[in-house]
């Protein structure tokens, strides 16, 4: 009779092959969900840079592009970029105090979208970053003169302002028919700068975020000339 109460103290002291097999199906379970959570988090630590860093980039380009129009003579800025038509493409000349305190105009300045290096456009990733078809804003300095500089104001510039594509249509309903990433815009005495940044998360999304901001072009060089 001892013996008999010795071997099933015995049996009750360890684990059967179904408890260690549910206990290992449960640690796995707990381990996978403890994955999942990292993943999950470093996802949305991956996005929030890349959103924080696109809003960031849109305000700072944009203040930049009104800086320069700001001084800007209003019947420099050529070719028009006439409501409804928009441009991303202009040049003109800025007023800057002269030296017996009258005005004096730089030489030709120019703001542009060109297409970001290695990409073409063709509707195809030529340079592997994810985007397709995308530029930059471009601040060109004396242009055409022997002291040119080119300044990027900002890179990852869609092809297409949010919510556009190209089409014939006025797909966001803004009043401008297929306009770039990079688009201004003439409004009575004002110009509107509108701005479109796109980046992919690494594992992730692609992630958007749009400027609009308006100025108004203080000077004319025709009264100065006069």
């Amino acid at each position: 009779m001892r013996r008999t109460r010795q071997n099933q103290s015995t049996r009750r002291g360890g684990y059967t092959l179904l408890e260690l097999c549910i206990s290992m199906a449960l640690f796995a379970i707990v381990l996978g969900s403890f994955a999942m959570v990292s993943r999950s988090g470093d996802q949305m630590y991956r996005t929030g840079s890349v959103v924080s860093h696109l809003e960031s980039q849109v305000n700072i380009a944009t203040d930049r592009v009104v800086r320069e129009l700001r001084i800007a003579g209003v019947d420099t800025i050529a070719p028009d970029p006439a409501p409804g038509v928009g441009g991303n493409d202009i040049s003109y000349l800025q007023a800057v105090a002269g030296e017996f305190g009258d005005l004096e105009w730089t030489p030709t300045r120019r703001l542009f979208f060109e297409y970001e290096i290695g990409e073409l456009n063709d509707g195809i990733d030529n340079n592997s970053n994810g985007l397709v078809d995308e530029g930059r804003v471009v601040l060109a300095e004396d242009f055409g003169g022997v002291d040119e500089q080119r300044r990027v104001l900002t890179r990852w510039v869609s092809e297409f302002l949010e919510g556009e594509i190209e089409n014939g249509v006025d797909d966001n309903g803004n009043g401008l028919v297929d306009e770039r990433g990079f688009t201004l815009e003439r409004v009575g005495a004002s110009f509107v700068v509108h701005l479109t940044l796109q980046r992919r998360v690494s594992g992730g999304g692609l992630q958007t975020r749009t400027g609009r901001t308006s100025i108004k072009p203080r000077n004319r060089q025709e009264q100065e000339d006069d």
